[in-house]
């Protein structure tokens, strides 16, 4: 289940078009990027998500494996690299709640139901606003199961 609420949370972290943060101090970024106290620092997670240099060549593929070891254990990822709730100090209190809550409704949906998708043939576009959002919503069909 661990590795199944991390999916999903992948799939949906990039909710933030951009983070901006501010820096207190003088600091020097990986790759010698020098920041002054004061400036305004921007990155975007939705690129983040897609970047090959960090995820591999199939970056923009669902290949939910990537999380797990050869033994199909769940290997969490850098928070830095994976930044759906920060990272360092400011880490998201809310974090394991988050992903339990997530395992809770999942297991109760996928126990009950089974989802196909409305329109297979049908693109998925997203709608960019404030936050990144799918438009039109995600048709699905959920189908009671037999128990």
């Amino acid at each position: 289940m661990n590795q199944d609420c991390h999916i999903v949370t992948n799939l949906n972290y990039v909710i933030m078009l951009k983070d901006p943060k501010i820096c207190f101090s003088d600091d020097t970024l990986p790759g010698c990027f020098d920041i002054k106290e004061g400036d305004l620092i921007c990155y975007l997670p939705y690129s983040m998500g897609r970047m090959k240099f960090l995820w591999g060549e199939d970056a923009e593929a669902f290949r939910p494996q990537r999380w797990l070891d050869e033994n199909g254990v769940f290997q969490s990822d850098s928070p830095f690299k994976f930044t759906a709730f920060q990272a360092g100090p400011r880490i998201c209190l809310g974090k394991d709640f988050a992903y339990r809550q997530m395992k809770i409704v999942s297991a109760v949906l996928v126990h009950f139901f089974r989802f196909k998708l409305k329109d297979e043939t049908s693109n998925v576009f997203y709608k960019s606003s404030i936050t990144l959002r799918i438009d039109h919503g995600l048709q699905l069909l959920a189908y009671r199961r037999e128990h």
